[in-house]
């Protein structure tokens, strides 16, 4: 197989491009020899045109473009041939045009076509030539055609037969001068036919005024004045032949023709009618424009007469310019005039001929009142209706004529043009020119109220606001304005989600008013961004001053309307701003004695204002120090005492919120007495909302106080404490549980009684049947809740109270239970709070026992050696299990952990889950358990077999990353630990490489940089001696 050629180089592709180019203008010849076959006029000289581009195209046939390349150069050729296929192009679209259209108007163009042509046959002769074929190493033939084609062409006339000249020269003086007389009209009509070869007949005159009102609109399209203006006055000059007869609605047009000669008006130059004409020196005028560019490429000839002129100076032709504005302005009429019976036509496409014009009409308001004279805006209003119309032309029209006069605002509005224009909007039609109409309407009062109450039209504007086109916003904007005088109007525009005019009317109006929009305001759907407007700085103060209305309807609206208000956070602020809201809300509650629901709906606002406050404390919410004073707090409280219990619900709920934010109120609370029976007595109501919130309080008091749960004196005291067992023991409500064995979890530490009456109810094993079961909760068995999660939370903090080293009673009770494998599982799968409050009861129960075992350990070494070692336990120990059969040693302590006889965290598999749940860095779970593993290290005897339960379960992998992610307390338990593992086993290298670079960091931890040096100099990193100790 042969190897591709690559010798072709780049010569060899310039030949082929040439070659492709001389080829497509040998294919151009043969198209233009094809065009001149069938010309109208003048066929002599286009067959003889023809003649010369035939033998063209054999000449090209007989060359290549390689050879005339070789004479003239790549370039050269290339350029040379460029040109001619745009000359062959040139003259096919002048033969084009001469073939198409009208033939009266190709007898009036006829001597300027075949001007054109001579002009490019010349051009045509003047490239060939530029070839040098002659010069070529061709055939004698060859050099003889090139030379006779050259001649040809060069010497080429286009003239027009002098029976085609006087016809056309007739044609211009007939419609220049205007002249009307039907006799000489037909017969001139006769020589066209002679001269096109057709009879002068209806047919003849009715195909031509076809083509002639085609191709007017297409020069009008084009805004060729000009042309235009020829056309129609041809159409005129057709019609006075009264062969065929003129349309109705063209009978008004019939005297929309030219006035005056074309010359007179049409500047020669620019082909444009003349709007500024001056004259020159030789007295021809022309537009300045035109004419100063004219004498700025160097010309001073004049363009018309070609006389040289003296002078350039230019000289307004005041004359001529009135004589263009009176034409202008008849012209104008006359189409207006013609423009009106078309709008008023049956005809879809009338009508829109005659929208097309009546919209610039209607721009200059003296055709306005013409228009109302003609009674046009019903008309359009009614064109509205018809999809087939150009409905954007029709609104353009209203709105000109509603701007213009006041009395078609009333005429469109009668003829029902709102709803229309609704309508229009709605199937997604031209709103510019729709909202121009409803603005100018809007501007009239009395209009103004029947858009206002015309359906969909309000929230259709509103709609409009915000799109994306600042014409259209701008206008809805402006009618929305006009509208918002209206109160049901502003409503309306709210409902639909626009709120300003709604914020202004309100702060402007009196105070049935006021009533009237709150209670709206109630019923409406509010999004976010509605919200910016309503934290209006002065409608909320406006709002809330409602509240000291005598009106009791006032009131209750303003209730209602804060109430929905206060849902989102930007208007809470506004309210707790205002230096009124408060003490208004707390004069409702004090001095509203009959009416429950205004003191109900008060409390709820107040709970929720206090419950969304962020910055409680903080002196610019002077209202919130104010309810926090003793006055308020016991008002409050004196509610709760004596009001009914949906009331009381509201009243608890308020001071849950005030008891969570306010120190000051919790110790109010806490230190009376009355209260406190009171609230412990609620417990006992009948109405399982009051003891929830009851509950609620009683624990929000004493959370994280030193003195726990206030309680009343005895014997309400062991009342209390007995019904808060038993609802827990009993109560199928799960929130109520949940509640009681909160308030368990916070009752005072340090008293015996408390203890006594606990370990004599069943409270433990309701207890424990909550862990139990939400140890099958968590496992999937029973579908989870938060009322669910809460309650075990709650149960564990509860448990930690049996669990206290210092109650060896209660410890007892717990150990013949089997909770223990409960409690392991619930630190894999409870939340962070029910992870922490496991591992700190078995951090507890842990520290009993290793105690215990510690000091027991040291008495028996003082002992006989003779003397069993597990004898020596004191009986006080108590068992991991309530079974007494698993008597299996201990990998820590060996037989002297029996799981009956004592707590092991080894033994109850605790300590892989404790090390897991390290790896939970957030709400002290991470502390809990390093303070549970930290137990099994308390005994000096068994350390390093602790030590290495706690590697084998991967422990020093977790510290390490307590040390990497954890809080700083973790990391201070964790450093701690980490010390007394590291001497108790050896650890590898790479992992204590790990150790050395976090311990390193923490260095620069000032809380913990001291902790973190001991470390590593027990690693024998840093020397004794260091700087950080």
């Amino acid at each position: 197989m042969s190897g591709l050629d690559f010798s072709i180089g780049m010569e060899d592709v310039g030949i082929a491009v040439l070659q492709e180019l001389w080829n497509k203008v040998a294919f151009q010849t043969m198209g233009l020899v094809s065009e001149t076959r069938d010309v109208l006029f003048e066929k002599d000289s286009f067959l003889e045109f023809s003649r010369s581009i035939s033998e063209l195209k054999i000449l090209l046939s007989s060359l290549n473009a390689q050879k005339v390349e070789n004479a003239l150069g790549l370039e050269s050729t290339r350029a040379a041939l460029t040109t001619l296929n745009q000359q062959l192009k040139k003259a096919s679209k002048i033969i084009k045009d001469y073939k198409c259209g009208s033939r009266l108007r190709l007898l009036l163009k006829s001597q300027s076509i075949l001007l054109q042509m001579e002009d490019v046959a010349k051009d045509i002769a003047k490239t060939i030539s530029t070839f040098q074929l002659v010069n070529l190493d061709t055939a004698l033939n060859l050099n003889t055609m090139t030379s006779q084609i050259i001649n040809n062409l060069g010497s080429m006339e286009f003239r027009s037969a002098a029976a085609t000249e006087k016809i056309a020269s007739e044609m211009e003086i007939s419609i220049s001068e205007n002249k009307k007389n039907r006799e000489n009209a037909k017969k001139l009509l006769e020589k066209i036919a002679e001269a096109v070869g057709a009879r002068p007949n209806a047919s003849l005159v009715q195909n031509e005024l076809a083509l002639l009102k085609e191709e007017k609109e297409e020069m009008e399209a084009q805004k060729k004045q000009a042309e235009a203006l020829q056309l129609s006055q041809l159409i005129e000059f057709l019609y006075s032949t009264e062969v065929v007869t003129r349309p109705v609605d063209e009978e008004t047009a019939s005297t929309h023709h030219q006035l005056y000669p074309i010359g007179s008006f049409i500047c020669q130059l620019c082909n444009k009618m003349m709007t500024d004409p001056v004259a020159i020196h030789c007295g021809h005028s022309f537009e300045r424009d035109a004419i100063q560019e004219h004498f700025r490429r160097g010309e001073r000839n004049c363009p018309t007469c070609r006389q040289e002129l003296s002078s350039l100076e230019l000289t307004p032709n005041l004359l001529l310019r009135n004589s263009i504005e009176e034409w202008n302005e008849r012209d104008l009429d006359l189409k207006f005039q013609a423009a009106v019976p078309r709008i008023k036509s049956s005809e879809h496409s009338q009508q829109d001929k005659a929208l097309e014009d009546l919209q610039l009409f209607l721009e200059m308001p003296r055709y306005v009142t013409k228009a109302a004279e003609e009674g046009l805006a019903t008309k359009l209003v009614v064109i509205l209706k018809d999809d087939r119309v150009n409905a954007g032309a029709a609104l353009k029209c209203l709105y000109y004529l509603a701007k213009y006069n006041d009395d078609q605002k009333e005429a469109i509005v009668i003829a029902g043009g709102i709803r229309r224009i609704v309508k229009h909007i709605c199937k997604g039609g031209n709103d510019c020119h729709a909202l121009g109409v409803l603005m100018e309407l809007s501007e009239k009062e009395s209009l103004a109220e029947k858009m206002g109450n015309t359906k969909d039209c309000i929230p259709l504007v509103v709609s409009l606001l915000h799109i994306n086109n600042p014409d259209v916003s701008q206008k809805a904007s402006k009618v929305l304005q006009n509208l918002s005088s209206n109160v049901h109007f502003v409503v309306k525009m709210a409902e639909a989600g626009h709120f300003q005019p709604f914020v202004a009317r309100f702060n402007d109006a009196a105070g049935e008013t006021r009533t009237l929009m709150a209670a709206a305001l109630v019923k409406m759907q509010l999004k976010e961004n509605n919200i910016d407007d309503l934290r209006e700085q002065q409608f909320i103060h406006n709002l809330i001053q409602m509240l000291s209305s005598s009106s009791p309807a006032s009131k209750s609206a303003c209730l209602k309307c804060i109430k929905k208000l206060v849902a989102h956070h930007k208007i809470v602020e506004r309210l707790l701003e205002d230096a009124v809201t408060i003490p208004h809300l707390l004069g409702l509650i004090s001095f509203n004695k009959f009416d429950l629901h205004l003191k109900q709906g008060a409390a709820e606002i107040l709970a929720k204002l206090i419950g969304d406050s962020e910055q409680f404390e903080q002196p610019k919410y002077q209202g919130l120090q104010e309810l926090q004073s003793k006055h308020n707090v016991r008002v409050l409280l004196e509610i709760i005492t004596s009001a009914e219990d949906q009331t009381k619900i509201q009243f608890l709920h308020l001071l849950v919120e005030l008891s969570s934010k306010s120190e000051i109120a919790r110790d109010l609370i806490r230190t009376d007495n009355d209260a406190i029976v009171q609230l412990f007595s609620s417990l006992y109501s009948d109405h399982p909302e009051v003891r929830r919130w009851a509950m609620k309080l009683i624990y929000c008091i004493s959370e994280g106080h030193p003195d726990g749960v206030p309680l009343p004196t005895s014997p309400e005291k062991e009342a209390a404490i007995t019904n808060l067992a038993t609802i827990l023991i009993n109560s199928p409500d799960t929130e109520e549980r949940s509640g009681a064995a909160g308030i368990i979890s916070q009752l005072p530490k340090n008293d015996s009684s408390i203890d006594e009456i606990l370990r004599k109810s069943d409270a433990l094993k309701a207890i424990h049947g909550v862990i139990c079961s939400m140890d099958d909760e968590i496992s999937g068995n029973i579908g989870s809740s938060d009322q669910g999660t809460s309650l075990l939370e709650n149960a564990l903090a509860a448990l930690l109270r049996y669990t206290e080293p210092s109650k060896p009673d209660l410890q007892r009770q717990l150990g013949k239970l089997e909770l223990y494998p409960s409690l392991v599982r619930v630190l894999t799968r409870g939340s962070s709070l029910a992870k922490r409050r496991t591992a700190t009861a078995l951090a507890q129960l842990s520290l009993s026992t290793s105690r215990s075992f510690s000091d027991e350990n040291i008495i028996a070494q003082q002992a006989k050696p003779s003397m069993p070692f597990f004898l020596k336990h004191v009986s006080s120990m108590w068992c991991c299990s309530a079974s007494s059969h698993d008597f299996s040693s201990c990998s820590v302590h060996g037989d002297a952990c029996s799981p009956r006889d004592t707590f092991c965290l080894v033994k109850a598999d605790a300590v892989r889950p404790l090390v897991m749940t390290l790896s939970d860095t957030e709400s002290g779970v991470a502390e809990a358990a390093l303070m549970a593993l930290e137990t099994m290290l308390i005994d000096h005897s068994t350390r390093s077999q602790s030590t290495a339960a706690i590697v084998d379960s991967q422990g020093v992998d977790a510290i390490l990353h307590v040390l990497d992610k954890g809080s700083v307390s973790a990391k201070t338990k964790a450093l701690d630990l980490f010390q007394k593992i590291h001497l108790h086993t050896k650890i590898s290298v790479p992992v204590m490489q790990r150790f050395e670079r976090v311990l390193i960091q923490l260095l620069s931890d000032d809380d913990l940089k001291k902790k973190a040096a001991l470390a590593l100099r027990q690693m024998g990193i840093i020397p004794e001696q260091s700087s950080y100790f």
